[in-house]
């Protein structure tokens, strides 16, 4: 009865292992997706329901200002013309379009799951820029 126990014990937990095997990896191709990017200068963005995209930028300027958001950590409205994209999202911000602004109109607010879900309708909108409250919790340069 005791070997019967212990072995169902530790079938138990190998099967825990292996199960938190496979969500760590699959959580990390997921995560990976939602971050694709094609250029070296490149960061993370978090909106205020927690999730994530890359944004590239080739405007100093800009990333100057992505930078310092990161430093103090402070959100602000960050998007520009939303694009088809081949990531998690499927989508991005066409990254000669980023801007970073304290306020915008209503219209062009969303959040990033809502971009990815009604994408035709934010690719169409009337004001071209989309923006999503968010922080940057990543910079690579």
């Amino acid at each position: 009865m005791k070997n019967k126990l212990l072995l169902t014990g530790v079938v138990v937990f190998l099967i825990m292992i292996v199960s938190l095997s496979v969500w760590v990896f699959l959580d990390s191709v997921v995560y990976s997706d939602k971050i694709k990017h094609e250029t070296d200068t490149w960061t993370v963005i978090e909106d205020s329901k927690g999730d994530i995209i890359a944004v590239e930028t080739a405007e100093p300027s800009v990333w100057d200002n992505l930078v310092n958001l990161r430093n103090n950590q402070t959100e602000m409205w960050i998007g520009g013309i939303v694009e088809d994209y081949d990531n998690y999202w499927g989508f991005r911000f066409r990254p000669d379009t980023i801007v970073i602004a304290e306020i915008t109109i209503e219209g062009a607010q969303s959040n990033i799951q809502g971009i990815g879900e009604d994408l035709n309708y934010w690719i169409n909108i009337w004001t071209k820029e989309t923006y999503v409250l968010s922080k940057v919790i990543e910079i690579h340069q």
